[in-house]
């Protein structure tokens, strides 16, 4: 699937992934994420995100010899416009074969209220059946620091319950597994890596994105920002600082 990886050129850019690296690192130690000899599926997007975890992934077999069967897999929601080739011709011109699964996810959220909602979990169904076709357990997603400050307050705000995404989540009675490898990285330092991999954003448009309560949270995260530049990781850290004896139960 993968023989060469992109070659960083400087010292400086060399830091910069070996930074992204050690948090991997620490996020499959910490969570216990992936043993030697798994396989696992790397949801692709096309955006900066999900292509900088297949190349960190990439790269830390290679450097940690895992032996890890690392699949690429897109899921094609069928949105007006929406075109993997050029994706796809991207991951091929660096030796790696993208699988790609076409949906008609875009015809059955139209019309339902939460598309969003609707739309993730359908796309993350389409995973875990090509996981299992592959007979694949663990499934890669490329959700960040700022991902799970999103979640948390997107529950809290829009469901009443206090929740985010996790480093590890077993689903389906134990069968599947969501890890998140990127887990303790910002997007800051994601641009970064990209930048230093010189590697290159390849995104199909959301029709709806929007109207999504996401981009609301994110609005309103980006207003606190320009006070605080902290409030994305004061969030973030704020879950494992949980002072229970001020919480009710």
């Amino acid at each position: 699937m993968y023989s060469d990886s992109p070659r960083v050129k400087t010292p400086g850019a060399r830091g910069i992934v070996r930074s992204g690296l050690e948090a991997v690192r620490y996020s499959i130690r910490r969570h216990s994420l992936l043993e030697k000899h798994a396989g696992v599926v790397v949801g692709i997007s096309g955006g900066i995100d999900s292509l900088v975890l297949l190349f960190l992934l990439l790269q830390y077999n290679e450097m940690y010899t895992q032996k890890w069967d690392i699949k690429a897999v897109h899921i094609d929601p069928g949105f007006p416009g929406w075109n993997p080739a050029p994706m796809e011709k991207y991951l091929k011109a660096h030796e790696i074969n993208p699988i790609t699964r076409r949906t008609h996810i875009y015809q059955r959220i139209r019309k339902v209220r939460n598309r969003c909602f609707v739309c993730a979990r359908e796309r993350r169904t389409r995973l875990i059946e090509t996981a299992h076709e592959l007979g694949i357990s663990y499934i890669a997603l490329a959700h960040h620091q700022e991902d799970a400050a999103e979640t948390l307050l997107l529950n809290m705000f829009f469901s009443g319950r206090t929740a985010t995404c996790l480093p590890k989540q077993t689903v389906f009675h134990g069968r599947s597994v969501f890890i998140r490898p990127m887990y303790y990285l910002n997007k800051g330092t994601i641009l970064e890596i990209a930048n230093a991999l010189e590697l290159k954003s390849i995104d199909n448009s959301c029709p709806f994105y929007k109207d999504s309560r996401r981009e609301r949270v994110r609005e309103v995260l980006e207003t606190l920002k320009k006070r605080n530049p902290d409030v994305y990781s004061n969030i973030f850290h704020s879950m494992f600082n949980i002072k229970n004896k001020y919480i009710p139960s």
